[in-house]
């Protein structure tokens, strides 16, 4: 069975000797790296740099719309980052999610090997199976009501062979344990590739990537949006990360969603 063992010390160091100003937090077990997260934005005052947080084991995972996460021990990268939102910088979140999963992507395959798929807006696929979601989210000060911090989270089954009968059919894992990179390496190289592309992440220089990775530009699919199910063909992704769909009566521009259904054409 993979053993998660981070040097957390090494990882520190790699990120102060890439001058990303973050503090990094390793957990055995925690109930959620993403509500660890806002609970050290909500008693940082000020909150003045990035943190990162990675758990062994979450005994309370969570996706879009509260679903659980199974984050078994031992055989998953779980892991959150808190960004702190600066006076004056503007907030893109349709861009932030899609950066996520394209800066993922390029690390998990730099260390693995396979070749991932993005499912609109936050599902890493592979072989038509999810191996991994990701979930922003938002923290206001409770007193001036104005924009925190944003918690980025991000879950990948790495190793995880038993999924319970409810996933069996639907998730999958990155390897089968005939190959496991070296785990600090992998972990310090994917913060450091996120904190790389969250620096022009504002800009959509890697929506190329992201459309070319996409599993659903071209296809039928059925979305649930604003409270109904609309049913169309995906045309693209567009540069601030919506899903231009095209239905029988119109082109819709997606800015949240979920897709619920994929057929080929």
């Amino acid at each position: 069975m993979l053993r998660i063992k981070l040097d957390v010390k090494l990882i520190q160091q790699n990120l102060d000797q890439a001058h990303i100003s973050a503090q990094f937090h390793y957990y055995e077990q925690l109930d959620s790296t993403n509500l660890q997260a806002k609970r050290t934005a909500q008693q940082a005052v000020p909150l003045t740099q990035a943190h990162v947080f990675v758990a062994n084991q979450q005994t309370n995972g969570y996706g879009r719309l509260n679903r659980d996460f199974y984050s078994p021990q031992d055989t998953g990268l779980y892991i959150s980052f808190l960004i702190p939102m600066k006076t004056g910088i503007q907030f893109h979140p349709g861009l932030l999610t899609t950066m996520t999963a394209v800066a993922s992507l390029e690390t998990i395959e730099a260390y693995f090997p396979v070749k991932l798929q993005i499912k609109w807006v936050n599902d890493l696929i592979l072989d038509q199976h999810k191996v991994g979601g990701i979930l922003a989210e938002a923290v206001t000060d409770p007193v001036s009501n104005q924009l925190k911090a944003i918690v980025i989270g991000i879950g990948v089954n790495l190793a995880t062979k038993i999924f319970p009968k409810e996933l069996e059919d639907i998730a999958i894992s990155l390897s089968d344990q005939s190959h496991e990179p070296p785990q600090t390496e992998f972990v310090s190289a994917f913060i450091q590739h996120f904190f790389e592309r969250l620096k022009t992440y504002s800009t959509g220089d890697f929506m190329p990537v992201y459309r070319k990775r996409s599993s659903v530009i071209g296809h039928h699919v059925e979305v649930q949006y604003q409270n109904q199910t609309v049913t169309g063909q995906v045309l693209d992704v567009n540069d601030e990360g919506a899903l231009v769909l095209r239905t029988a009566k119109t082109i819709l521009q997606v800015t949240s969603g979920e897709i619920i259904r994929v057929r080929t054409v």
